[in-house]
């Protein structure tokens, strides 16, 4: 194990080194290169994991440092940022959930609704694990749901008939949890990165995100739940689920707790969609109805019921906070260097010269196969600045038709533990054997990527975008 550690070090650093020791190409300043060290590093302690990956976001802070590419004050800048409070007051919501039993009670119900069905199982579990994940952490979502599942599973008799029933409703739990993910900025370590951006060079709203977001997972979700039960094969077709209503009964009805958590949760959600339009209408001070200072509005609500206290909001996933900002630091730097505007050049010959449709499969397919490799926040950080230049070179060009799908195809990493933290829990489960977390991966990742280009196309051709 130490040595596979220090393997890993080693290759993080040579690839960094080795693009540092290489020339600097032509139009391409010398900081403008240490930029590109800076993102081949991210991208390696990102994908090699010689770290957890909190510790290696705090370390592509130090790096940029290293690297002078930027100085402290520039490289932590980003976790001020108001797209980082607004994520951080999600995780403290989501913990509220969490600890009150709302998300197991959800989940609980889902399986008692179902009746045994497997089919109607897989449903009801996806369908909240992608709720959930609207607004929670897409991996602790999946923590949270995975042994609920797992619960009901084990009571199967035949050892190889629960593996497989397993199998399905635990992949369908990780991959609808990436999926809801797509509906809003706080769903996704890359919607919150694009998000930054957009913000800085037009107005951009939580509801701005959301009018493309659920569109596409209204579109993918179904796909992925019947195409699912067809890749992995099923012998039954239903299961005892008294272990679940017995869980049910004993729980109770639903608490007032729970019901005032639930209500804060509703209103805040309203005021992340509707807080310009409150602020225009009460003559409110610009800003103080942003999704950020609502989310903190509803954490300190929590906080002084003692819905929530400290104690408890010292093991959300701190993580998702540095993993976004070190993306942000590193869309910056390039930005700043020239680096992004060099790596344009090229990849406007793939974009501005074929038609749109091939441009569309192009941005999609790029950004769902790079998702599988390299953390979504770090494709989102490096590619999003290219697009947002492009269409600011070629006025022909709607930035939103750019940087939208590119981001929303992230969400499409399915294939490698390294590609998310979902797929990273359920290898290390050993539920998920390696193989068909490949297979499966990639026939999901290549028909989601399809239907996302589908969609944007249309929605293009009629002007909605």
């Amino acid at each position: 194990m130490q040595r596979r550690l220090y393997v890993r070090i080693v290759a993080v650093l040579a690839l960094t080194i080795l693009t540092l020791m290489l020339p600097t190409p032509e139009g391409l300043s010398p900081e403008g290169k240490r930029a590109i060290a800076a993102f081949v590093f991210t991208s390696s302690i990102f994908t090699l994991q010689p770290v957890s990956l909190p510790f290696a976001g705090l370390i592509v802070f130090v790096s940029m440092v290293v690297l002078g590419v930027a100085d402290a004050d520039q490289a932590f800048q980003a976790l001020s940022r108001p797209i980082v409070i607004l994520i951080l007051g999600s995780l403290f919501i989501a913990e509220a959930l969490r600890k009150h039993g709302i998300t197991r009670r959800f989940a609980l119900g889902s399986i008692v609704a179902s009746g045994g069905d497997v089919n109607r199982l897989l449903l009801g579990l996806m369908a909240i694990a992608s709720l959930l994940s609207m607004f929670m952490e897409n991996t602790a979502t999946a923590a949270v749901l995975i042994p609920v599942a797992m619960t009901i599973t084990n009571r199967i008799d035949d050892k190889e008939k629960a593996s497989e029933v397993t199998l399905l409703l635990v992949l369908g739990i990780a991959y609808a949890a990436s999926l809801g993910g797509m509906v809003t900025i706080t769903g996704s370590a890359s919607n919150a990165v694009a998000s930054g951006f957009l913000a800085e060079i037009r107005e951009w709203t939580f509801m701005d995100w959301v009018k493309y977001g659920l569109p596409s997972f209204a579109v993918i979700f179904p796909i992925t739940w019947w195409l699912l039960p067809k890749l992995v094969k099923v012998s039954l077709s239903r299961i005892d689920i008294a272990i679940a209503q017995d869980e049910v009964k004993s729980i109770g009805p639903i608490r007032p707790v729970e019901w005032e958590i639930m209500g804060v949760l509703v209103l805040t959600i309203v005021l992340w969609i509707a807080g310009p339009y409150v602020e225009i209408l009460f003559s409110l001070p610009k800003t103080v109805m942003s999704p950020s200072v609502v989310s903190m509005l509803a954490v300190t609500y929590l906080s002084m019921r003692d819905i929530i206290v400290w104690d408890d909001v010292k093991d959300v996933s701190w993580g998702m906070l540095f993993i976004i900002g070190a993306g942000l630091t590193l869309g910056e730097v390039m930005k700043l260097s020239g680096a992004t505007e060099w790596l344009t050049d090229p990849i406007a010959l793939l974009i501005t010269h074929p038609p749109f449709i091939v441009s569309l499969l192009i941005i999609v397919f790029s950004s769902a196969l790079l998702t599988n490799i390299i953390n979504n926040a770090t494709v989102a950080a490096v590619f999003t600045p290219m697009m947002i230049g492009l269409a600011r070179q070629d006025p022909t060009l709607n930035i939103l038709q750019l940087v939208i799908p590119l981001t929303l195809a992230t969400t499409f990493g399915y294939a490698l533990p390294s590609a998310s933290g979902r797929m990273a829990l359920i290898s290390a489960t050993g539920i998920v054997e390696r193989g068909d977390m490949i297979r499966f991966g990639i026939i999901l990742t290549i028909v989601s990527a399809l239907a996302l280009t589908a969609l944007f196309y249309v929605i293009t051709l009629f002007g909605w975008i």
